[in-house]
């Protein structure tokens, strides 16, 4: 019969060297890999400010023929950077743009305008953020807008 002490092979660790050089590559592939996770997020945000912004004239488009009258779309006057409709459907659209970062939202014309027939006034809208451009063209027979594939990287 034993004494009743057990007796443990020897453990090992990680050596601090060992430990050091796991920390060094962790922090290298950090370094690597950040910038391009930061251009990553910018370009999800875009498109997904880019989104809201096609989903806001769809949604005009939609409330014109299903009301029945005539919707219009403009710059709101309280802060350049949102869209305000008016007509058969009223309210304001933000798509979380911001002055202080050359955000910027041009309509051209200044007014765009449903119709229930599905029509729309020819025109564009220019969204762009820091250095990004997108381009939104109006089909004006089908009242849908439509992408400019150029300016989107």
């Amino acid at each position: 019969m034993s004494s009743g002490v057990r007796k443990y092979p020897r453990c090992q660790g990680f050596s601090m060297i060992e430990l050091l050089m796991v920390l060094l590559l962790l922090g290298m592939l950090a370094a690597v890999t950040g910038p391009g996770i930061g251009k990553f997020l910018d370009n999800l945000e875009f498109r997904k400010q880019t989104a809201k912004i096609l989903a806001t004239l769809r949604y005009a488009r939609i409330k014109a023929i299903t009301g029945g009258e005539v919707v219009m779309v403009a710059q709101s006057e309280d802060d350049p950077l949102t869209l305000s409709l008016s007509g058969g459907v009223t309210g304001t659209r933000g798509f979380g743009l911001e002055e202080d970062e050359d955000d910027s939202l041009e309509l051209d014309p200044t007014i765009l305008t449903f119709y229930p027939e599905g029509y729309v006034t020819p025109g564009t809208l220019v969204f762009s953020k820091g250095e990004r451009k997108q381009t939104i063209g109006l089909d004006a027979l089908t009242g849908l807008p439509l992408l400019d594939v150029e300016d989107n990287d």
